[in-house]
């Protein structure tokens, strides 16, 4: 449940808001925004979608969504004329085996998704034959060492372009080592930058060297165990912004992988998990140990079952429990710098946000630098990609139809 409106206006005004190079809460108060479902504009539908999971905005206004299933592509123009529906599954030259992401900011002005099996870098905003390609199998980065490490159930892999490179993420870890080991690894993965006219590539950010061992941060409990997303994105001027959990910053890289001055996070949105909030974060890992299909079904009275099964066997005070569980579950930015984080909201469910973000200003921003403002978001509106002007995401109606849609930013 979120906030009251004066409760909400009053934790703005203290705890959530921070600049770059001040203490947590000295910064100038910034109200909070609420949207509400009549802000929400159509772009347009189709029978094509499916559960979304991605979706790009590219310069001339079109959008692309990555749907779970095929056909995986589908395009709307700027007046949200179809675009057409493609992307079947398969191992041939022009399918799909596993389109794990697109490239977000694409690649001279189109769509380009990343797919894990193909290990290549497509071009899908101009369906066709002979899809063009970007392949990344190199000496340096083997077929199967781009991994996500955004969620341990996803196949999502998030790839960004970056100045005239293409970042992705690179881990050689394997299950060999153990579950926990094969966890940290993906966490403390190389990001690396790829040049796609020669298929040159460099090393731009060794996580493991930048970051903290967040197995610190973890207070042993029975019946826990860690959860978390590496968040990272190009945020603007040839920055890499990536979230450090120990340190509760948000870190900078510039292209030559330099390090910028870091902006505080606010404090910890939750520092209190109940067992049974905890048994519902992981409630999707746990169905997919019992049915060996994480994307198999149960019946409402099924899935409460094993909530209460799981919750029981739980373990722990509520902040030894809260330490296992993400802050914030993703990280988008705009070309000018303005950073979007998505808070963790235990009572979701399934390792998911709420309604609730945070916008953080950056120094081209209308606002102080690092200054940070809470956002809710309509219900049943899931965004994926911010622009200066708009949030972009899928609106979903009653029937759980889903559509492309965008909100207006106040003065934009």
């Amino acid at each position: 449940m979120r906030p009251a409106p004066a409760l909400t206006t009053a934790l703005s005004a203290t705890a959530f808001l921070v600049c770059s190079d001040r203490a947590p809460g000295d910064g100038v108060p910034l109200a909070p925004i609420e949207f509400s479902a009549s802000d929400i504009e159509v772009i347009g539908s189709s029978d094509s979608l499916a559960v979304v999971q991605d979706m790009e905005v590219l310069s001339d206004g079109s959008v692309w969504v990555l749907n779970s299933q095929p056909p995986f592509f589908t395009g709307f123009g700027p007046d949200g004329q179809s675009l057409g529906a493609h992307g079947r599954s398969g191992g041939g030259p022009d399918e799909f085996p596993m389109p794990s992401g697109f490239v977000a900011g694409g690649w001279d002005g189109d769509g380009w998704v990343f797919d894990f099996v193909r290990h290549a870098i497509i071009r899908i905003s101009q369906p066709g034959e002979d899809l063009p390609v970007i392949p990344l199998r190199s000496d340096d980065l083997p077929a199967g060492s781009v991994k996500g490490g955004m969620n341990m159930l996803g196949s999502a892999v998030r790839t960004a372009r970056l100045g005239s490179e293409i970042v992705v993420p690179r881990s050689t870890a394997t299950m060999e080592s153990g579950p926990l080991q094969f966890r940290f690894s993906l966490l403390l993965a190389d990001l690396v930058a790829v040049d796609p006219a020669t298929g040159a590539t460099r090393d731009l950010i060794a996580l493991s060297e930048a970051l903290d061992d967040p197995s610190g941060d973890f207070i042993p409990s029975e019946g826990a165990f860690p959860l978390w997303y590496r968040l990272w994105a190009p945020c603007g001027n040839g920055l890499v912004r990536v979230h450090d959990r120990v340190r509760n910053q948000l870190r900078g890289f510039e292209g030559s992988g330099a390090e910028v001055d870091p902006i505080e996070l606010p404090p910890v949105p939750f520092t209190d998990i109940t067992p049974r909030q905890f048994a519902a974060a992981v409630f999707r890992m746990r169905q997919a140990q019992l049915t060996s299909d994480v994307a198999a079904r149960m019946t409402e009275e099924d899935s409460l079952r094993v909530l209460d099964r799981i919750a029981r066997t739980v373990r722990g005070r509520p902040h030894e429990l809260a330490s296992y569980l993400p802050r914030y579950v993703d990280l988008r930015c705009t070309e000018d710098g303005t950073i979007w984080m998505h808070p963790l909201d235990p009572d979701v469910g399934g390792l998911s946000g709420g309604s609730r973000w945070l916008r953080i200003a950056s120094d081209a921003a209308d606002a102080p630098a690092g200054a940070v403002q809470e956002v809710y978001l309509p219900d049943r509106f899931d965004a994926f990609r911010f622009t200066e002007s708009r949030i972009w995401g899928i609106s979903r109606d009653e029937n759980d139809i889903p559509s492309v849609a965008s909100i207006a930013l106040p003065g934009r």
